[in-house]
């Protein structure tokens, strides 16, 4: 296997880019260093700052991205996990969403905005409870030389109220997430996540368009793979064995399960990017994997841009991946549900036309809202259902609803990113002002 090789399955028996593919002496310090300069490139152990928009070179680029390609207002990066599995004391079924961004430059903290979403989900009993974490300060990082035989890496920041860490070990593809908040009002409810996730066959796959995606629909149609403008990598490790430990609520959850992690990164937010349904199933059967995103060009999910849909499904068995684009597949609301505490309309119900079938879609419960920097949004437990909306339950996954049309209070669109995390002057031949 090539250190630059591209991200393919690999036999059941091992990893699509699993431990002992790269060799390589150690390049940097392996202590912890403050990762931020005051001004970028985002640098320190731990940190790839060379591979920029190549080709995906694994394991390096599992860490998070520095350089000055990427250290612009439009620059948003994330390790995302959702892990779908059981209680240990009570064996009821449980879901924990994890996800760790950085998001364009905040000139105060002389780094990204860092800022973590949960949320917690009981689907036999309805529990949910959620939390946004802006967390301030400086972070601190470790790492290995980016082509060691011992790679790693290991990110935190934790301001007293809030924190998170983030570390992987390249030998045994072990995943660590772990954080807490302090804040309790409407939308957050404290609580303190350890969670380990291991890559399981087939490894790591590309999500779309073959390793690319432009998160959102540019009018304009500007999307530029020489500059990467408004184009993010984007892969998943689609079954991960995970474990953890979860206080909230006055006590305390021990679990495990299958997590579905997702990495991605580039430059994107100077598109339509916040309009979008987004899902993940796991067949129970089968085993077999199916993810989506829908894109919308109008308001209140009504008026889908069917011409940039992205599918992509995965044989349980013999990890075969198959991709479709556009029409091919569509999600069609067949019922809305308002949100009591925001007044969102969201499309709870529906069924999807694949390339692999019809199915029909639900919530576990529909009340899986959170509270991001723009506004509400879903992330919640879905179900399909077989031949019809009262038709068997078939698969079990997770999905993200996000409909921002609005501005921020500087006036500015939504999908153009906090007006904190924007202190870096505008690229004149980048950023578009879009219509209202």
């Amino acid at each position: 296997m090539t250190r630059r090789a591209l991200l393919q399955s690999a036999p059941a028996t091992g990893l699509a880019l699993g431990a002992g593919a790269f060799t390589g002496t150690l390049a940097t310090a392996t202590g912890p260093a403050r990762a931020q300069s005051g001004k970028p490139p985002l640098q320190g152990p731990g940190i790839e700052t060379t591979s920029g928009q190549a080709i995906y070179s694994l394991p390096r680029d599992h860490a998070w991205h520095g350089s000055e390609f990427y250290q612009t207002n439009d620059y948003n990066e994330w390790h995302y996990i959702t892990a779908l599995g059981r209680d240990l004391d009570t064996g009821e079924r449980i879901s924990v969403f994890w996800v760790p961004l950085n998001q364009g430059w905040v000139e105060r903290e002389g780094r990204p905005l860092n800022n973590v979403l949960f949320a917690f989900h009981n689907l036999d009993t309805g529990e949910f409870h959620t939390a946004l974490l802006y967390i301030t300060g400086p972070m601190t990082t470790e790492g290995s030389g980016p082509d060691a035989e011992d790679f790693h890496f290991r990110y935190e920041i934790d301001d007293g109220k809030s924190g998170f860490t983030t570390a992987y070990t390249h030998a045994t593809e072990t995943w660590e997430f772990g954080g807490y908040t302090t804040k309790k009002d409407e939308w957050n409810e404290p609580f303190n996540l350890s969670m380990t996730a291991t890559a399981q066959a087939p490894g790591y796959a590309p999500m779309a368009y073959w390793g690319l995606e432009s998160i959102g629909v540019d009018p304009q149609k500007r999307q530029n793979p020489e500059t990467m403008y408004g184009l993010t990598l984007y892969y998943t490790a689609p079954d991960m064995a995970t474990k953890g430990e979860l206080e909230v609520a006055g006590r305390t959850v021990r679990f495990e399960g299958t997590g579905w992690f997702e990495h991605q990164w580039g430059n994107f937010r100077n598109t339509y990017q916040y309009r979008y349904f987004w899902a993940w199933f796991r067949f129970e059967e089968s085993g077999d994997l199916m993810t989506f995103r829908q894109y919308y060009e109008g308001e209140d999910f009504r008026n889908p841009n069917y011409n940039v849909n992205r599918y992509f499904y995965m044989d349980g068995e013999t990890f075969e991946r198959s991709y479709a684009f556009g029409p091919a597949f569509k999600l069609i609301p067949e019922r809305m549900w308002t949100s009591e505490k925001s007044g969102i309309v969201y499309p709870w119900y529906g069924r999807i036309e694949t390339p692999n079938g019809t199915y029909w879609y639900e919530p576990t419960i529909p009340e899986q809202e959170g509270l991001g920097f723009a506004g509400p949004y879903i992330e919640g437990v879905i179900q399909l259902r077989e031949g019809g909306p009262d038709g068997p339950i078939v698969a079990t996954g997770f999905c993200e609803m996000i409909m921002f049309t609005g501005t921020y209070d500087d006036g500015t669109e939504h999908s153009m990113g906090p007006p904190m995390s924007r202190s870096l002057p505008e690229n004149e031949d980048g950023p578009w002002t879009p219509e209202l």
